[in-house]
């Protein structure tokens, strides 16, 4: 536990002497505040979908979710390059003297990139509907309940998305391939599986990780419940952890 508790700390202390982290966060503030009043004027002038506006108003923290796909780009190059950063400076063959256990250190970033991705995630959410409320005015559902509630579903679906980016990015040790694929899972293949609105595609699209998360974060029923979404996340998670661990335990630095 101590020793864990060190490499934690030796992570936590290396994340925060890099300008990576400052860009990054401030990048995803400015992309969230930029998406969310854009979606919040779309809202105004009755452009969003009749299954987002419940009872003729727009929940803020909706905004902010819609919104989420832009700004979580600044989270995944972040939490991936905590990882690939080590390979492309060779960094890593010092990190590795100091925590020889490549499980211990994979799970140190994994703690750090989670830790940070939920404050900052939740306070990015919450600025994305603070945002739109004044461009919402009347339109807008502003309890405070739901828009905390949205906030933290942001948080919670930004921590694994960069927990799967770091696994990923300990997988395939490159910083330009590891973009690439969680671009692919995330952002690219869901709509191309999705246009032909067959049936087999499209099971084959909410398994992604992306297109999981966009149903836990809107709380769909169909095709499955909300939850099983932030479980299908998890589990892309976890399987890119271990297969970052298989490959730094079978592979020199």
């Amino acid at each position: 536990m101590i020793v864990m508790r060190a490499a934690i700390g030796a992570e936590w202390t290396k994340l925060w002497t890099t300008r990576t982290v400052w860009w990054a966060l401030g990048a995803a503030a400015m992309l969230m505040a930029a998406g969310a009043g854009q979606y919040a004027i779309y809202a105004g002038n009755g452009d969003l979908a009749a299954d987002l506006r419940p009872d003729g108003r727009v929940p803020a923290g909706t905004i902010a979710v819609l919104a989420v796909g832009i700004a979580q780009l600044a989270f995944v190059v972040l939490a991936m390059l905590v990882m690939t950063s080590e390979y492309s400076t060779g960094t890593i063959r010092a990190t590795l003297a100091w925590i020889p256990s490549r499980g211990r250190l994979l799970l140190a970033k994994c703690a750090v990139v989670a830790t940070v991705t939920l404050v900052a995630g939740t306070a990015v959410g919450l600025l994305g509907a603070l945002v739109a409320v004044p461009l919402l005015g009347n339109l807008g559902d502003t309890r405070a309940a739901v828009l905390v509630g949205d906030a933290l579903g942001i948080g919670a679906y930004l921590t694994l998305l960069a927990v799967f980016a770091t696994g990923l990015g300990a997988a395939l040790r490159g910083p330009v391939v590891t973009l690439v694929v969680v671009l692919l899972l995330v952002v690219v293949l869901p709509p191309i599986l999705q246009v032909p609105d067959l049936p087999v595609l499209n099971r084959i699209a909410d398994s992604l990780p992306g297109v999981a998360g966009n149903h836990f974060l809107h709380g769909d029923a169909d095709p499955y419940p909300a939850v099983v979404g932030l479980l299908v996340l998890a589990a892309w998670a976890v399987a890119a952890v271990l297969a970052g661990w298989r490959v730094m335990h079978h592979r020199d630095a």
